[in-house]
């Protein structure tokens, strides 16, 4: 259990962020309306599914779902967060949602990812003696870092293009992604489990529990998609750039 500010800052970090992607697809759904004439009801479905599945994971962590003892073996929020984020690999494949992953601003979605900032919850709560060091100090700054620095990133894709601008953003997603995979092998070092390698005076069963678990799986998979639809849309981009019939020629004149 986690202090009453902790408490009310993560539950307040996730309602905005899940309330986020709703209104990024509403949006998105209504750009395509008014451009092609569709209903974007694929989207809406989106979006459905998002407010769905944040409900679901945070019924879950409420009922202590993802707690884990000593004696866990196979902690079952590690196919929480797993499960969300191959089922949108998979999403990100269909032509259908690629095409319309295209009429999002590629620098919004870098853009978006400064709700990372958030992640000073996890230096709060360190503080407040509710999580271990060993947990708090990589999860929390590596968080803010990308955070802060996603404006950034974000006004130099859009003032130079997705071809100049191609390798920071790549490198910003790299280090994105590699927080997230310190943060999530550190939260399974720590926390009482068969794992536990690290924090051994104070394992860190807050992570597991109700509300901090709806960080690793809810805002942890959207943040692993986010940065691989980046990925994806950029690869796409400069690729359809360098091999578009006349491109050589054009960039010649």
């Amino acid at each position: 259990m986690v202090s009453t500010p902790v408490t009310v800052l993560v539950i307040a970090a996730d309602v905005g962020l899940a309330l986020l992607l709703v209104a990024g697809i509403v949006l998105t759904a209504r750009a395509e309306r008014r451009d092609t004439g569709a209903r974007g009801g694929a989207l809406l479905a989106g979006a459905v599914f998002v407010a769905g599945w944040f409900t679901i994971v945070v019924h879950a962590a409420h009922g202590g779902v993802f707690e884990i003892s000593p004696d866990t073996t196979l902690p079952v929020i590690g196919p929480a967060i797993v499960a969300p984020i191959l089922l949108g690999c998979v999403v990100v494949a269909l032509p259908e949602f690629r095409e319309r992953l295209e009429r999002i601003p590629l620098h919004w979605l870098v853009g978006a990812q400064f709700y990372r900032v958030a992640g000073a919850i996890f230096l709060i709560a360190y503080v407040q003696g509710d999580i271990p060091a060993e947990f708090a100090l990589p999860a929390g700054i590596g968080d803010v870092l990308t955070g802060l620095s996603a404006p950034f990133v974000a006004r130099r894709l859009a003032r130079q293009g997705p071809n100049r601008a191609r390798r920071s953003v790549l490198t910003w997603c790299a280090l994105g992604i590699g927080d997230l995979v310190v943060a999530v092998a550190c939260g399974f070092l720590t926390a009482p489990s068969a794992f536990q390698q690290l924090a051994l005076d104070a394992p860190n069963a807050a992570i597991t529990s109700y509300p901090l678990v709806v960080i690793p799986t809810f805002a942890v998979p959207v943040s692993v998609l986010l940065h691989v639809y980046v990925i994806v849309r950029l690869r796409t981009r400069t690729r359809s750039t360098v091999w578009a019939p006349g491109a050589a020629e054009a960039r010649r004149a």
